[in-house]
């Protein structure tokens, strides 16, 4: 899934590049995609290797659809209008917990295909709330380019290295998610305890998103991402080091301080630092940076350590792309104070 972060540039910029084309378009477009492949996948018999090529394009354009959305949160905000993104990204990923908990349980019953059923229905209450939302009043920015990945990169270098740090750290927090059943498991629990444990980590996000647009008003955005790297290095070292399960939720319990922070100062950080026609590439980046590289590093490189060497081995992954990011993002916190 490597390419896929070239694949999120490519559809964002297409925003750019075709006349008339809005955001509300162009995620319905996607949407309707999406559904088709999905239910494609469900009920059509298809080698294996159309279904990872299905599966590949589905990921991507899901994936693209992420800044999209947070666009549209930040146009409002730069018009004036009062939005809490934070609060809105917190319902997220407590609907995220809650669906995979109710879906968890309804597959006890019912075939897979029945996924396919539930997306689509999702899907069309997502589009009938994005359709009742106002159109942003938002102008093109006259006589400038829209800006790309790569102007951001050598624009905004204190943003670039804070992703940088993100990177690491969501590369080792990835290789735990990806294969937390195994550690579940290694400490005796099973996949019951597993699900409830997602449960509360994706909901630990919630009250931490609802408060970062308070937070950024009392404290520099940097030192708010510094605060989240540190509860990087107490989450993925707690669990890595969790003696019995016990511990190990409490370790999973600071997804909320550490990703959830980091999630919502890092978007809010686009709109207020860069320029207009910058901050859909801004934006972009966040998810090239974290699901797009940061991901395939943690799956890949933590799934070759533990099937060749063991959990020992993915656990001083996880500590040493964690360090690395700690570094990273206080090296940043340090050039920024000095400039």
């Amino acid at each position: 899934m490597y390419c896929n972060h070239f694949f999120i540039t490519f559809i964002s910029s297409l925003l750019s590049k075709v006349k008339g084309l809005t955001i509300k378009k162009l995620m319905t477009i996607i949407f309707i995609l999406t559904c088709g492949m999905y239910i494609i996948m469900a009920y059509l018999t298809l080698p294996s290797f159309v279904l990872m090529a299905i599966y590949i394009i589905m990921y991507a354009l899901n994936l693209s659809t992420v800044p999209m959305l947070t666009m549209i949160a930040m146009n409002y905000i730069n018009e004036g209008i009062y939005v809490n993104f934070g609060l809105a990204r917190g319902i997220g990923s407590a609907s995220w917990a809650t669906s995979a908990l109710l879906f968890g349980q309804v597959l006890s019953f019912f075939d897979t295909s029945i996924l396919s059923v539930g997306y689509l229905i999702f899907t069309i209450i997502t589009l009938m709330i994005l359709f009742t939302l106002p159109e942003s009043q938002m102008k093109e920015v006259q006589n400038k380019k829209e800006g790309s990945v790569f102007t951001v990169v050598k624009n905004y270098r204190i943003f670039f290295f804070l992703l940088v740090g993100f990177c690491f750290m969501f590369a080792g927090a990835t290789s735990i998610g990806t294969y937390l059943i195994n550690i579940v498991k290694n400490l005796g629990g099973d996949t019951s305890l597993y699900g409830v444990a997602m449960f509360a980590m994706a909901f630990s996000e919630l009250p931490v998103m609802m408060a970062v647009p308070k937070l950024m008003k009392k404290f520099n955005s940097v030192t708010l991402i510094l605060i989240a790297s540190i509860f990087y290095i107490l989450r993925n070292y707690t669990i890595g080091l969790a003696p019995h399960l016990i511990i190990l939720i409490i370790g999973m319990m600071f997804q909320g301080l550490s990703y959830g922070l980091f999630t919502g100062v890092i978007t809010y950080y686009v709109t207020y630092n860069l320029e207009t026609q910058d901050q859909m590439a801004g934006q972009t980046m966040i998810g090239i940076m974290t699901s797009g590289i940061g991901s395939t590093l943690g799956n890949v490189l933590g799934g070759i350590l533990q099937d060749t060497i063991g959990l020992d081995a993915l656990f001083m992954f996880v500590y040493i792309m964690t360090a690395i990011g700690a570094v990273v993002i206080i090296s940043c916190k340090m050039i920024s104070q000095k400039g």
